[in-house]
């Protein structure tokens, strides 16, 4: 199932040192699979029925970094590789590649015959073409960071394809061999409006979007699929899949019990009740790549480590989970996800921030605030301390979580409002510095997560800490897997320490889904494999 589960797509696990020999350390988020395909063969037909909360802005790698974009995206446009329940790169549209001596160049050979829906062929100057899109300045294309040190892409025959970075980039794999392929003449055809008008080589074309109601793919009849990690290696199954527009989880919710989706995400205050029917089956993926956090602006009284280390303290995690996930999520101390490499409980136990107030208002104290007039508030030169906590979209668990933090921190003395808002007008407040501090989720399961958050100037643009910055280059250019991993987990120490944010939990993924829904699965970067399911009456 599909919706908005964040907005950052970049699921990582892999680095390009994997392919060098050396040694790997991977925590891999294996897919979990619900109702396994049955004995006998699958039926093929039918329409996959699924809700979204909102539309997606469009469906162009080159011109959106949103969640649900990307997982749409992903049903029509296949990748130069996948990454496998091992946590290594394997082929897709690519069927071999080779890594410079020094790093610095990855050519990869293009399966042969492969063809575009429109009929054109996906060769290496169409590989060159969507890349090229993305490192072309004019475009402004938000997933240009991702390709870290990428400078150039070269096609020099219609089977090769060679990209040469300034220095090794460690993630290349996972960040940006899994981006998808569009068709050339699609973007010619379509322009501005190809995000409307998808064209790829996936298990599903693009047929319709009917704004504010649904968004449709049909079966591609001709699809091969190279991916090991499916089970079926032709044709999509089913005919169709439909997402359609609910903005409202209840409505979604009923809509899934009067039999009108086949899939659903389950909202929280569902999820008892769903559990207990024989004819639903939730799918849960416990060790997720979701990292719910709260972010802090460098601005008075944000940009003191004490202060932050007070709010760190001020969150009672284990409340977070009980009253506003069911009990569905894990206290996470470190800031990455729990299936990210980089996750060590123990090293996060021992740096990190448990809930404990008397540690809050010590905090408080070394940041020059006390409660001097007993008001439970605590001041600085006769002034209270009056902050706003933002979060985005008015989802019932979030709008919970962000009421158990506002009570958690008034009674450390932090007196707090709480401020809910889309998150497309988020993003320029928090560049801005506009916005104080906020609750956020990202969804990345690679190491670079330290980089995109925290390396100068920081996706909110509100870092800079040339020690930090330093730790984040060495991971990042380093190849020897083992290596890189130290190199991740000193820069995480580094965040922790100084509190440049305060992680809170990973909530768990799961999917209701009907007793005609079979073989439903995520793969190891837990993008949905509707290629593999199918539907019974």
């Amino acid at each position: 199932m599909t919706s908005l589960r964040l907005f950052r797509s970049f699921v990582l696990i892999v680095s390009i040192a994997l392919l060098i020999g050396t040694p790997a350390i991977l925590v891999s988020a294996a897919p979990h699979t619900g109702r396994l395909q049955e004995a006998g063969e699958p039926t093929p037909g039918g329409t996959l029925r699924m809700a979204i909360s909102e539309e997606p802005d469009q469906l162009d790698p080159a011109r959106t970094i949103e969640l649900l974009a990307g997982q749409l995206m992903g049903n029509v446009l296949d990748a130069l590789v996948y990454i496998g329940d091992d946590g290594l790169p394997h082929g897709w549209v690519a069927e071999s590649w080779q890594i410079a001596p020094d790093g610095k160049v990855i050519t990869f050979k293009i399966r042969p015959g492969i063809k575009f829906h429109d009929g054109t062929p996906l060769d290496a100057a169409a590989v060159k073409f969507g890349y090229d899109r993305i490192l072309d300045p004019a475009m402004a294309a938000p997933y240009k960071e991702f390709l870290g040190t990428l400078q150039k892409v070269d096609a020099p025959d219609p089977a090769t394809v060679a990209f040469t970075f300034s220095e090794p980039y460690a993630a290349f794999f996972v960040n940006g061999a899994t981006i998808g392929i569009v068709s050339p003449a699609g973007v010619a055809q379509f322009g501005d409006d190809f995000g409307h008008n998808p064209i790829g080589s996936g298990p599903f074309k693009f047929r319709e979007w009917q704004a504010g109601s649904k968004i449709v793919f049909e079966r591609n009849p001709d699809y091969v699929n190279f991916r090991e990690d499916d089970t079926n290696k032709g044709p999509a199954y089913v005919e169709a899949l439909e997402y359609n527009v609910i903005p409202e989880a209840a409505t979604q919710t009923a809509a899934f019990e009067a039999g009108e989706l086949d899939l659903l995400d389950v909202p929280r205050e569902d999820l008892a009740r769903l559990s207990e029917d024989p004819d639903v089956e939730i799918v849960t993926l416990e060790k997720s790549n979701n990292l719910n956090f709260i972010e802090f602006a460098n601005r008075p009284p944000f940009n003191n480590p004490s202060f932050r280390k007070a709010v760190s303290y001020s969150i009672d995690r284990q409340a977070i989970i009980d009253l506003a996930y069911v009990g569905n999520a894990t206290v996470n101390q470190c800031p990455v996800p729990i299936n990210n490499a980089a996750y060590d409980e123990a090293l996060c136990a021992e740096h990190g921030y448990t809930f404990d107030q008397e540690k809050a208002k010590q905090m408080l104290a070394e940041a020059g605030w006390t409660d001097g007039d007993g008001n439970g508030i605590v001041e600085m030169e006769g002034k209270d301390l009056q902050v706003t906590l933002w979060s985005y979209a008015p989802y019932p668990t979030q709008s919970k979580t962000i009421e158990i933090m506002q009570a958690d921190l008034n009674e450390v003395g932090i007196g707090t409002d709480i401020q809910v808002i889309e998150f497309g007008a988020m993003q320029p407040m928090l560049e801005s510095g506009e916005i104080g501090f906020d609750y956020m989720r990202w969804t990345f399961s690679d190491q670079s997560i330290l980089t995109q958050l925290f390396k100068t100037p920081g996706w909110t643009k509100q870092t800079s800490d040339p020690a930090l910055d330093a730790l984040l280059v060495k991971a990042d250019t380093t190849v020897d897997p083992v290596a890189r991993l130290e190199a991740s987990r000193a820069a995480m120490v580094y965040v922790l320490d100084n509190a440049m944010i305060a992680p809170v939990i990973s909530d768990w993924i799961q999917t209701a889904t009907g007793q005609q829904v079979h073989n439903y699965h995520w793969d190891a970067l837990v993008n949905e494999r509707l290629n593999d399911v199918w539907l019974t009456s």
